[in-house]
C-alpha cells in the first residue's frame, strides 16, 4: 500500500511539474516584446478577415466524440504551434494522435524506471520528459527534411515560372503549373496557394499563408520580392531570375559550409563514442574492475555526471558548427 502510495504520490509529481515547466516556457515566449508585437499584428488580420468573411468554411479535423477534450485540444498553451508543426512537416498524423503518443510514450518511460530501479524517481523523471519529447523531436525533423528539399527545388520553381512569364502566362496561372509539374514539396505547396487564390484569397495573404506554411528565408525573400514588386511595379521576370540565382548560390555556401564543418561532427562523434566502446571493452576483459560503476552509489554518480558533461559538450559542439547563412 505504501508503495502503490508513493507511485501515485510521483506520478502527480512528474504530471505538475511537466505542465509547469511547458507553461512556464510558453508563457515566457509570448511576454516576449517580438510575440506580443506579432500576436497584435496577427490579431488586427485576423480582426479583417473577420470583418470581411463572416461565414468561413474551415478545414479541420474531425471533431472528438468528447467535446471538452476537444475544447481543450483547441485552446490549451501550444497546441497552435505542434498543430503548425504538424503542417510544416507534412505529416498524415492528426493534432490528438501526436499528443496521445506523446502522453503515452511519457508514462510509460516515467513508470518503466521506477519498477526496474526501485524507486529511481529522478531518472524516471528525465526518461518520462525525454520520452514525451519524442513525438515533437521527430516532427522537427521531418520539418527540416521538408524546408530543404523545398528550398532545394525553389530555384528551379521561380525558373520555371519566369519561363511561364515570358510565354504569356499571368504570375498565378505559372504558379498553377508549378503545382502540376515539379514534384513535392515546392510542387504541392504552390498548388495549394494557387487554390487559394483562385477560391478568393488576396494574393498577399496567399503567399504569406505559404510562407508560413514553410518557415524559410529563400521563401520569405520571394514572398517580400513579390509583394514590393505588386505595388512599386518592375520586370517580374528579371526578379524572378535574379532571386533564382542568389538562391542557388546560397545553396552553394551553405554546401561547402557543410563540408568544412564535418569534420567537427566527426571529431564529436568520435570523442562521444569513445567512453562507450572503452568501457564495453573493459568490461569484457575484467568485469569485476567496471563492476564498481554500476554496484556502487558513487559509481553511479559518476556515471551520470560523465552522461551529464557528454551531452553539455555535445551541444557545445553542435553549436559551434551551426553557421547561419
Amino acid at each position: 500500500m505504501n508503495h502503490n502510495l508513493l507511485y501515485v504520490i510521483l506520478s502527480l509529481v512528474f504530471v505538475i511539474t511537466g505542465a509547469a515547466a511547458v507553461l512556464l516556457a510558453l508563457w515566457g515566449r509570448r511576454l516576449s516584446t517580438r510575440s506580443r508585437a506579432l500576436s497584435s499584428r496577427l490579431g488586427a488580420i485576423a480582426l479583417r478577415r473577420r470583418q470581411h468573411q463572416p461565414e468561413q468554411l474551415l478545414k479541420s479535423e474531425a471533431i472528438h466524440p468528447l467535446l471538452w477534450l476537444q475544447w481543450i485540444l483547441t485552446h490549451a498553451p501550444g497546441v497552435t504551434q505542434l498543430s503548425l508543426l504538424i503542417q510544416r512537416s507534412g505529416s498524415q498524423q492528426t493534432l490528438a494522435q501526436v499528443m496521445l503518443s506523446s502522453a503515452a510514450l511519457g508514462f510509460l518511460a516515467w513508470l518503466l524506471p521506477i519498477w526496474l530501479l526501485q524507486g529511481r524517481w529522478v531518472v524516471s523523471f528525465v526518461s518520462g520528459l525525454a520520452a514525451f519529447s519524442l513525438p515533437t523531436l521527430y516532427l522537427m525533423q521531418q520539418e527540416k527534411k521538408r524546408r530543404l528539399r523545398f528550398e532545394d527545388q525553389l530555384p528551379e520553381a521561380l525558373d520555371f515560372i519566369a519561363r511561364a512569364l515570358r510565354a504569356g502566362h499571368g504570375l498565378s496561372v505559372a504558379m498553377g503549373m508549378v503545382g502540376e509539374e515539379l514534384p513535392d514539396p515546392v510542387g504541392a505547396e504552390f498548388k495549394t496557394t494557387f487554390e487559394h487564390i483562385n477560391l478568393g484569397m488576396t494574393f498577399d495573404d496567399a503567399m504569406g499563408e505559404l510562407a508560413d506554411r514553410i518557415h524559410s528565408n529563400d521563401l520569405n525573400f520571394l514572398v517580400i520580392a513579390l509583394t514590393i514588386q505588386r505595388k512599386t511595379g518592375g520586370n517580374l521576370t528579371e526578379l524572378l531570375s535574379t532571386l533564382a540565382r542568389t538562391v542557388r548560390e546560397r545553396i552553394k555556401l551553405k554546401g561547402k559550409i557543410r563540408v568544412l564543418a564535418s569534420e567537427g561532427k566527426l571529431s564529436g562523434l568520435m570523442i562521444g563514442s569513445l567512453p562507450f566502446i572503452l568501457g564495453i571493452i573493459l568490461s569484457l576483459i575484467n568485469p569485476l574492475y567496471m563492476a564498481t560503476l554500476w554496484t556502487t552509489e558513487t559509481g553511479r554518480t559518476l556515471v551520470l555526471a560523465g552522461l551529464v558533461m557528454m551531452c553539455l559538450g555535445g551541444l557545445w559542439m553542435w553549436k559551434i558548427v551551426q553557421i547561419k547563412v
